[in-house]
């Protein structure tokens, strides 16, 4: 009995073990072939610009300083007690070339002037007949009227009036300028500051009194990098433009003319200094205050025959062009950073397409859409 059943059991196992054999071939015969995908090339969606050489002059922006390009100070030449002092002596005043600020007391000048006058009229005169007794005294040897050591001391004494009046009226125009000198005036058009000054006050000889700087030639001094400083000279003549805004006055498209530069860079401001005369038309209620800080376009200088892209389209050295669709390398120089753009020039032609956005992948032979 049992080993009908163990044979029934192997027989069961044997047909169960076909079965599955016949379906694992049958799955493996009959398993779908998988199809090979197909890799589609990527395209880079972009924007381009074209090139037009031309020439540029780009600008840059610089702090700068309002400076007088003539100023001093004003000081009496003689000593004396002040007398006079105007009204516009004071600090800010505008004042006008040659206009009387001040006078010390004249009474003395004006005596020495009259006594040195007097003496000098009375020493010409002396002298006028001095001459023309020489004169005649000449004749009078001539003839053997009077002795040639009479006449010689004639000529002594003529000698000492001569002596006498020149001394005599160089001490008039030295009173004359004394009290020229007793008068102060403005030295040219312009303001005043550091004034100091009181009426009985005594003042010495030379001592300073106040300061005034023109303000018919103002200039703006700045500040440009020692890359573009080392080109100074290449900026002199060169436009500018100065821009302020202060208090209720609003001064903007001033124009102006680099002048000079300060021939050297100084390392605590980081380049060299320029000064342009700016045109501006200057009275008492337009103008722009000595010592304001102002913004300042200037130029970097010519550049000639040169493409402008914008700074995206630079890769290291090279840009990229689309040509049929596709990405072309094209080597440049460049020439000039801005504010967002750049000179360049290389291996570009007029109206290529350039390609101006940023693409992190190498482009060189890439398929491209341009979207612009």
């Amino acid at each position: 009995m049992l080993s009908k059943i163990f044979s029934l059991k192997t027989i069961i196992f044997f047909i169960v073990l076909g079965i599955s054999i016949f379906s694992y071939k049958y799955l493996i015969t009959t398993k779908p072939q998988a199809k090979p995908l197909k890799v589609e090339e990527k395209v880079f969606y972009v924007n381009v610009v074209k090139t037009k050489r031309n020439n540029y002059t780009p600008t840059s922006d610089a702090f700068g300083k309002i400076v007088s390009s003539r100023s001093g100070d004003l000081r009496f030449g003689v000593s004396g007690k002040v007398d006079f002092i105007s009204k516009s002596f004071l600090n800010g005043s505008y004042v006008t070339n040659g206009q009387v600020l001040a006078k010390l007391d004249q009474k003395r000048f004006l005596l020495d002037i009259k006594k040195l006058a007097s003496e000098t009229q009375e020493l010409a005169k002396q002298l006028d007949i001095r001459k023309r007794q020489v004169k005649r005294f000449k004749s009078m040897v001539a003839r053997k009227v009077i002795s040639q050591s009479r006449y010689d001391n004639e000529l002594i004494l003529l000698s000492k009036n001569k002596s006498d009046y020149s001394r005599s009226k160089i001490n008039l125009e030295k009173a004359k300028e004394d009290l020229s000198y007793s008068i102060l005036k403005a030295k040219f058009n312009g303001r005043l500051s550091n004034v100091k000054i009181n009426k009985g006050q005594f003042i010495t000889s030379n001592e300073k009194i106040a300061d005034i700087f023109s303000i018919d030639d103002i200039e703006v001094e700045f500040v440009v990098p020692s890359k573009v400083f080392s080109n100074s000279k290449g900026l002199i003549g060169k436009s500018i433009e100065v821009l302020w805004e202060g208090g209720t006055t609003s001064l903007k498209n001033i124009k102006g003319n680099i002048e000079r530069s300060d021939g050297r860079t100084n390392e605590n401001e980081g380049g060299g200094k320029l000064f342009a005369k700016i045109n501006l038309k200057v009275n008492e209620n337009n103008y722009i205050p000595v010592g304001t800080f102002v913004r300042v376009k200037y130029p970097h200088g010519d550049f000639i025959g040169l493409f402008k892209l914008p700074e995206t389209a630079l890769f290291g050295d090279k840009v990229y062009i689309v040509e049929n669709k596709i990405a072309k390398k094209r080597t440049v120089d460049l020439k000039y950073k801005g504010s967002g753009f750049i000179l360049v020039e290389g291996d570009l032609t007029e109206n290529d397409q350039v390609i101006s956005t940023r693409i992190p992948s190498e482009l060189h032979n890439k398929k491209v859409t341009v979207l612009n």
